[in-house]
């Protein structure tokens, strides 16, 4: 089937390539690049952009589950991949079968690792995920019995350690007691690490910054670093704004459906939240929050059409909702609709519903095809219904 432009994302690639050079400019040459590619790529597409990202020199890829790994190997992508967060032990020869990397949180999991690779020659890589203060998945730094774990962990004979990682809770904040804390789990970090050592466990990778530490906290940067949302381009918070220069990867558009002039008094859309207090033009746009428009974004925000905002007037519907066009005498049946990109970026929609970023892009639903553009042009084409 033809492309169908209704609602859409373009992704440059160009942006993408900038935005991988100015990070690897800015921590330096010695780090490995770890692509963030969990929550399909943050909804960029995660079969492209691992791809693309492999081309541009990121050594390692990363995905929250195995069905994410499993995506980017039949992608027919080599590069050696990461899994964040827990995979059934029954997995374990399909993840050495398939040259995926499992994170290991606690002994426990380690002994059923092990124990589902018994009877084979199969060692399984893997990463140990220290928690150093995020208190969420990871073996906790400050357990009087870790050593005592490590020491036993140590002994299975079908797990390799090859990297050893922690998450920051706080590292895109300026606040001081934000900067001391993000010290301090670093610190934990180091001595988890002496202490490995120690019991001769020596993790070839050791990596803890994630976004907002890659911005603040390069000096953290260690082996390889986990720039998430920032290689797509947008900021994890206002404090890390303007250190780089960061383009961002996605823009999400739509087009005019119908323009409608509106009387005075009419009400516009559900509930009759809206009603008008005099004549305007009124354009229906084919998005709504079946696409990942959020419906609190009702009656706050705004659209791009031919370089001027375009305010949502009513409820936004399922599939489709209204903006006030009265100041714009020239529009069209047909006029491209940027709902968001480089003049009002997603950051904007997340601080109108008291959200983040992060949350907007994984959002933008897979009925919306990517196109991807590559020196201003379509290079191809993703397409998930057909």
């Amino acid at each position: 089937m033809k492309l169908l432009r209704r609602t859409w994302a373009d992704i440059d690639l160009d942006k993408l390539e900038h935005n991988y050079r100015v990070i690897r400019a800015h921590v330096g040459k010695t780090p490995k690049f770890l692509g963030v590619m969990k929550a399909d790529a943050y909804g960029h597409g995660s079969v492209p952009l691992s791809k693309y990202l492999a081309e541009l020199g990121a050594e390692y890829l990363a995905v929250s589950n195995l069905e994410e790994a499993v995506q980017i190997r039949r992608g027919e992508v080599r590069e050696p991949i990461l899994i964040l967060g827990y995979t059934p032990p029954s997995y374990a020869e399909m993840m050495v079968f398939m040259d995926i990397t499992q994170e290991v949180h606690s002994l426990e999991y380690a002994c059923l690792l092990d124990e589902a690779l018994k009877g084979t020659n199969y060692i399984l890589n893997i990463h140990l995920k220290i928690d150093t203060g995020m208190t969420r998945i990871g073996f906790s730094s400050e357990d009087t019995e870790l050593t005592a774990q490590m020491e036993k962990l140590k002994k299975l004979s079908h797990l390799h350690v090859e990297g050893a990682f922690t998450h920051f809770s706080c590292a895109d904040s300026l606040r001081k007691d934000d900067v001391e804390y993000t010290k301090m789990q670093h610190g934990r970090f180091l001595r988890v690490l002496q202490m490995l050592e120690s019991l001769g466990i020596e993790p070839e990778i050791r990596h803890c910054c994630n976004s907002g530490a890659v911005i603040l906290h390069p000096e953290y940067a260690m082996d390889m670093v986990r720039p998430g949302i920032l290689t797509y381009g947008v900021h994890p918070s206002q404090d890390t704004e303007g250190v780089l220069d960061l383009q961002p990867v996605m823009t999400l558009r739509s087009m005019v459906a119908q323009i409608r002039d509106i009387k005075a008094g009419a009400q516009i859309s559900y509930g009759r939240t809206f009603t008008a207090q005099k004549d305007l033009r009124m354009a229906v746009v084919p998005i709504g929050y079946a696409d990942g428009l959020s419906r609190a974004l009702s009656g706050k925000a705004s659209f791009i059409i031919r370089g001027q905002q375009a305010p949502i007037v009513g409820r936004i519907c399922m599939d489709m909702c209204m903006v006030d066009v009265s100041h714009l005498p020239e529009i069209s049946v047909g006029d491209t609709v940027t709902v968001f990109g480089e003049e009002n970026g997603c950051d904007d929609l997340a601080r109108l519903t008291g959200t983040i970023p992060y949350e907007v892009l994984c959002a933008v639903n897979k009925r919306i095809p990517r196109i991807y553009l590559s020196g201003g042009k379509e290079s191809s084409v993703l397409q998930y219904i057909v």
